[in-house]
């Protein structure tokens, strides 16, 4: 009974991540919508303290140049459980993911 206890409390610590002592990011969905090559696409915003960071539609269109950025560590996480790590390779870029959620690439904007 002690080792089914003991798998499930490693299983939990394992799906939660250990990262409760990460900071939240604030996660702003659908702030704006813009237009290119006369497709929509929904622009979102994710800040923490003094830095705002915004979603880049590009990675849509020019997927090329986002499949050579190189994830890096997590650094946070949303209130949702997203979590966010920053890009090695990308210079002012954070990146957000999670389970059954796409990266999904922003850039500084202050």
């Amino acid at each position: 009974m002690r080792v089914y206890i003991g798998l499930f409390i490693a299983a939990l610590l394992l799906l939660t991540g250990c990262n409760n002592d990460l900071p939240t990011y604030i996660l702003d969905k659908n702030i704006n919508i813009i237009e290119i090559d006369d497709m929509e696409f929904a622009i979102h915003r994710l800040s923490y303290k003094d830095k705002t960071y915004i979603s880049e539609p590009e990675q849509y269109i020019n997927s090329e140049f986002y499949e050579r950025l190189e994830i890096g560590k997590q650094i946070g996480r949303t209130s949702d459980n997203l979590q966010v790590h920053i890009v090695k390779n990308g210079a002012k870029r954070l990146v957000i993911k999670g389970f059954m959620y796409p990266e999904d690439f922003f850039i500084l904007n202050n």
